[in-house]
């Protein structure tokens, strides 16, 4: 008595890979680009905003989740929102219970498992991958988390349109010596 792979059609593609993930990673391809750069004493976060229509506010897409953590991201702005708001929450949760901020490892191991959580069943994953910086005992720190759940940790990283271009700039004009000033310069350019 075997399995049907016919009822997980929509799960898993005939290639075994998870077809949900595959398009949240679209999504995110697609959206405005955000960027994200870790020097020894600073992190610099932002994120292009592109309003759909020429009467719209634009959306912010660079919070604040605690006195030491931020977060941008790219890919569908109202998944980003929930994360932003199970992130604050955590944090929030984590000083109550223990009279001390939350580390920033422990925030990105969250968000991971927040992730990883609708890789589990056939639901849609969030569309939206982030970048989150912080400072905590440990020093700077910048990680990514993909739609899957996957953490990576690094100094630059790059998420949506045109993310690959962004980081070849970034690799050649990247110095761990530099100022706030030029490194907003640089994002910004």
């Amino acid at each position: 008595m075997g399995v049907d792979p016919s009822r997980f059609q929509m799960f898993y593609g005939p290639e075994g890979r998870m077809t949900l993930v595959d398009r949240a990673l679209e999504a995110v391809m697609r959206g405005a680009i955000s960027l994200g750069l870790r020097f020894p004493s600073f992190a610099v976060v932002a994120s292009m905003v592109k309003p759909t229509r020429k009467l719209m506010r634009p959306s912010d897409k660079v919070f604040t989740i605690d006195d030491h953590v931020g977060i941008t991201g790219s890919g569908y702005i109202s998944d980003l929102y929930r994360v932003v708001d199970h992130m604050r929450v955590e944090a929030q949760r984590h000083r109550l219970l223990f009279d001390a901020p939350m580390d920033v490892g422990s925030i990105v191991d969250s968000v991971s498992s927040y992730f990883h959580g609708y890789t589990l069943y056939p639901v849609r994953p969030q569309g939206v991958a982030v970048i989150i910086a912080g400072v905590d005992k440990l020093g700077v720190q910048l990680y990514q988390v993909d739609p899957s759940g996957t953490a990576f940790n690094g100094d630059a990283f790059a998420v949506g349109m045109n993310s690959d271009k962004a980081l070849e700039i970034i690799e050649n004009e990247y110095r761990p010596d530099m100022k706030l000033e030029e490194a907003v310069k640089m994002v910004v350019s």
